[in-house]
């Protein structure tokens, strides 16, 4: 069986993808990455976060997401910061 993660950590995903927000993420492994979030697929039954970094595009399992940092958006809302256990 896949891991799930909640509809409200979800909502957090599509929101950052929907403004093409630039972001922050850590997994629970400590890697971190830096870019747009541009969309979320689904491979091989796993969702992923698609994040823009450059030429590079890095496919970042939302599963292993421990934390969220929307950054740099011009309106002030629309920078945040979650985590999740």
């Amino acid at each position: 069986m896949n891991k799930r993660i909640s509809c409200d950590a979800h909502d957090y995903f599509e929101i950052v993808c929907m403004r093409r927000s630039q972001i922050l993420v850590s997994t629970n492994s400590n890697e971190k990455y830096q870019g747009m979030a541009f969309d979320i697929n689904v491979i091989e039954d796993k969702e992923v976060l698609l994040i823009k970094e450059d030429y590079i595009v890095h496919y970042v399992l939302l599963t292993k997401i421990k934390k969220l940092q929307a950054v740099d958006s011009k309106i002030e809302q629309h920078n945040f910061s979650v985590e999740w256990p």
